[in-house]
């Protein structure tokens, strides 16, 4: 895979690639992950669309090693992202893109591939990521802790010992 290249040049020679990426390499997304072990599966076709504009699509697949937050454990997040993007000059022409592209603001200079897969994975992370239902460890301390809890036992009110003062008084 080429480091750095020329989108819309790419775009005319209706350019295609295909590689892998070490996840370890990108950095920004990296601050997401708990693991940067592994990689990213990216296949890649530049050209042009019916009505003539310079597009990028594609998918690209990792499986990132997030952190659970109900129970801190790792959780395996499996990505498989759909690419379609069109190359744009300004803001102008990206608000003037139909709804099935997204802009990729490309003036008249070089892309660095990596940096394009780097954001179409951190677009696809969760908000907030999380086990399913029923597979979280954090779910499974809480089942515990409320076993044999019935709501019906009563429970010293630790407010007691101010009903004692009043009587005092």
């Amino acid at each position: 895979l080429p480091e750095l290249l020329d989108p819309w040049r790419a775009v005319e020679l209706g350019s295609r690639f295909a590689g892998r990426l070490p996840l370890s390499s990108l950095p920004r997304l990296g601050d997401s992950l708990l693991d940067t072990a592994g990689e990213a599966e990216l296949k890649l076709v530049f050209g042009r669309d019916l009505e003539k504009r310079g597009v990028v699509t594609g998918t690209v697949k990792a499986r990132l090693v997030l952190r659970c937050q109900r129970c801190l454990d790792a959780l395996e997040y499996e990505v498989d992202a759909p690419v379609a993007l069109a190359l744009v000059r300004g803001m102008d022409e990206a608000g003037e893109l139909p709804e099935e592209y997204d802009p990729l603001l490309a003036a008249d200079g070089l892309l660095r591939l990596a940096d394009l897969v780097e954001d179409e994975l951190i677009l696809s992370l969760p908000q907030i990521p999380m086990h399913e239902a029923g597979q979280c460890r954090a779910a499974a301390i809480d089942a515990d802790d409320a076993e044999g809890f019935d709501g019906s036992a009563e429970r010293e009110n630790p407010f007691a010992v101010l009903a004692d003062w009043r009587r005092e008084d």
